[in-house]
């Protein structure tokens, strides 16, 4: 039998802590709790995967309610690489990103996401105007969670003009067309 998917502390420090916390009603707070994360106690070490998605829809209904949900969980994929920049970890990573690029950004991002999870998978495909992403299991039902945090990250490497659309998806898995514009570094000129 597989081990069972979980999602560490971490990704739940970044998003409903860190990101979301001050944010958070007393009803989205309580809503949280009834579905298992209790804010006002310290965080367990780890959560099952389907306990990770409940929270997240109920993030996702609390903030947007206005929103259709896949609109409302893409902000919640921004707000987790947001929250996740604010931990020591993701401040490293921030002041990495505009080093590396959006490119190699994305070859490590299934180190990253292993850094929140025991299960992710990524596989990059390179072409000369994008890259196919491939990633094993996309959270949730909604692959835009995902498609936002990669939209994040890749502004946050210097991409210009990202986008992240779902090129295929069996469910679970999904494949996502990343395009973005290069940031221009202004050239000193000698003389």
């Amino acid at each position: 039998m597989p081990p069972e998917k979980l999602v560490f502390a971490t990704a739940i420090e970044a998003l409903f802590v860190r990101e979301l916390g001050a944010t958070l009603t007393p009803l989205a707070r309580r809503w949280l709790r009834e579905a298992g994360l209790d804010l006002a106690h310290p965080l367990d070490v780890s959560y099952p995967l389907e306990q990770w998605r409940t929270f997240v829809r109920v993030g996702a209904e609390a903030l947007y309610p206005h929103l259709p949900p896949t609109e409302a969980h893409w902000w919640m994929g921004i707000h987790f690489m947001e929250g996740y920049l604010q931990t020591s970890m993701g401040r490293v990573v921030a002041e990495l990103a505009p080093v590396l690029g959006p490119r190699r950004m994305l070859e490590r991002i299934e180190r990253d996401l292993r850094g929140f999870n025991n299960f992710s998978e990524v596989r990059l495909e390179d072409a000369p105007r994008h890259v196919e992403l491939w990633v094993n299991d996309i959270f949730g039902n909604y692959s835009s969670f995902v498609a936002g945090f990669i939209l994040r990250a890749q502004q946050v490497a210097g991409a210009r003009n990202v986008h992240v659309d779902e090129w295929s998806s069996d469910g679970t898995a999904c494949t996502f067309l990343v395009r973005w514009r290069e940031a221009v570094v202004p050239q000193v000129a000698n003389g």
